[in-house]
């Protein structure tokens, strides 16, 4: 089995796995940045989380946007609970683990795997500048961090020209790539959702913001699916 969760900041929700064979252990990013979990926590879980994911590589990391906006080289990014009295030692622990994050992963069985989810809008961005499928994002993002950076006008991130840390459920019901189902956190749910991407259900809307209507997808695939999988402090695995 291969399981999903999401969202860390701070918490170590991640060292209790429902227990079987898991083959691959996917977490969607976030490992700052907490309004309850202090500081000091929130590093040493993520320090241990990375010692984790060295030693068993069944364990995938993504990259957040709570973790982006601390990393060298990232223009003018600074989103809510940035930490900026611990800014510099945050920085430098992501840097001296940036080989273990990923901005998405795609698995068999036709799922992607990343912090907020993939466009077809933001794919063709990428494409512009040489990158042929997904998994070229990562290594564009190696040469030019930059290209996930906040790219929009709703202030919550709801805009299909968001970058995979940004985009929001709505949005990318509209506008997910082809071919795929995918699993994402950064949208706060209480229970794990599924949402279909061939029908007309409306996505949750990002806290603080008015839920939008039901919107259709730009390309039907059929049995492709939205998981969402952020339940905030309490703890869920998703299992495909």
């Amino acid at each position: 089995m291969r399981l999903a969760l999401g969202d860390v900041h701070g918490r170590d929700f991640w060292k209790h796995p429902p227990s079987g064979d898991i083959e691959e252990y996917y977490i969607t990013g976030d490992y700052f940045d907490s309004f309850t979990v202090p500081f000091s926590r929130q590093y040493r879980n993520f320090i241990e989380l990375c010692a984790a994911a060295r030693a068993d590589s069944r364990i995938k990391l993504c990259l957040g946007n709570h973790d982006y906006h601390y990393m060298r080289g990232v223009l003018n990014q600074r989103y809510s609970g940035f930490q900026d009295e611990h800014s510099i030692d945050i920085m430098e622990i992501l840097e001296k683990n940036a080989d273990l994050l990923n901005v998405l992963y795609v698995t068999s069985g036709s799922f992607i795997v990343s912090h907020a989810g993939v466009s077809v809008t933001f794919m063709e961005k990428m494409k512009k500048e040489g990158v042929k499928d997904l998994e070229g994002i990562n290594r564009a993002f190696l040469e030019n961090r930059n290209i996930l950076a906040f790219d929009g006008r709703d202030i919550y991130g709801d805009d299909v020209t968001q970058s995979p840390i940004w985009i929001r459920p709505d949005s990318l019901c509209r506008d997910a790539v082809p071919g795929y189902s995918q699993i994402a956190g950064h949208t706060q749910i209480k229970n794990i959702m599924e949402i279909p991407l061939d029908d007309n259900r409306a996505a949750p809307a990002p806290r603080g913001k008015r839920a939008a209507p039901p919107v259709r997808p730009a390309a039907p695939s059929p049995g492709r699916k939205l998981v969402l999988i952020d339940t905030g402090d309490t703890p869920a695995f998703y299992r495909f």
